[in-house]
């Protein structure tokens, strides 16, 4: 494919153009920029090792959907497999490092803070032991985490409903989380909020009746002369509808 031709030609280039390094020059400036390893063979990545993860970087050429697909697709599962090794990184860390290294190497030497940490720890367990499955992973941890957070039983029902998968977004989690679980207890500013949404609704309706009754009955409620009734509201009626019995009880108000 062109994207492939493009790569091989690109990395051919490269290892052309780099110049040949001073026995044990770099590797000994690299080793010093670096922290100790407890294992000796962890080591410092070669020039050549760079220059390889420098052309993975690079933006290949693309033409075809086909071929943007393919680039996608690969940097997307090269991402899921980058914070899982984040956080199984994390989690042997957590079993060595004498007590209080690891709380002080989360503040302290990495770039993200120590939620993101416990984010990427719990996703890579759960990997780990089984309970979530590396190919239904999401692409990023904060996805995956709304996934591992869940109980056995929702875990089951989002299994059921499609939600467990790659392309799963985190509004789609959170919903269908709060969907299961009761709501919570209401605030004062949840129910303020309450009332507002009611007193729209119903201030909606009012404005609803009042169209009919001035369209079909050329009555205003809120403007006219008439009786009052009970709510204040002074309401327009001819003289034909009104009854015996409203004009008792008329006379008997006036006589009282």
């Amino acid at each position: 494919m062109v994207n492939v031709k493009s790569f091989m030609k690109k990395a051919a280039e490269q290892g052309k153009a780099a110049p040949q390094p001073a026995p044990q020059a770099a590797p000994q400036a690299a080793a010093s920029q670096l922290p100790a390893r407890s294992s000796p063979a962890a080591v410092a990545p070669s020039k050549a090792d760079r220059r390889a993860a420098d052309i993975s970087d690079a933006i290949v050429p693309c033409h075809t959907r086909q071929e943007f697909a393919q680039e996608i697709r690969y940097h997307w599962n090269r991402s899921r497999k980058e914070f899982l090794s984040i956080g199984r990184y994390l989690n042997r860390a957590k079993e060595i490092l004498p007590h209080g290294d690891f709380e002080a190497m989360i503040e302290s030497d990495m770039p993200f803070s120590v939620e993101t940490a416990f984010r990427f720890r719990a996703v890579a367990e759960a990997v780990d032991t089984g309970r979530l499955s590396l190919d239904v992973l999401p692409g990023a941890e904060s996805v995956a985490y709304q996934i591992v957070t869940m109980t056995p039983d929702e875990l089951e029902r989002a299994k059921a409903e499609g939600l467990v998968r790659p392309d799963v977004t985190r509004r789609q989690l959170i919903d269908f989380k709060r969907s299961l679980r009761p709501p919570k207890d209401v605030t004062p500013n949840d129910r303020r909020r309450q009332l507002l949404a009611e007193y729209a609704r119903l201030g909606a309706r009012m404005a609803d009746i009042r169209g009919e009754l001035l369209r079909d009955h050329g009555i205003d409620p809120e403007h006219g002369h008439g009786r009052a009734n009970r709510s204040g509201v002074t309401i327009d009626v001819e003289a034909e509808d009104i009854g015996p019995d409203d004009v008792g009880a008329g006379a008997g108000d006036g006589a009282s």
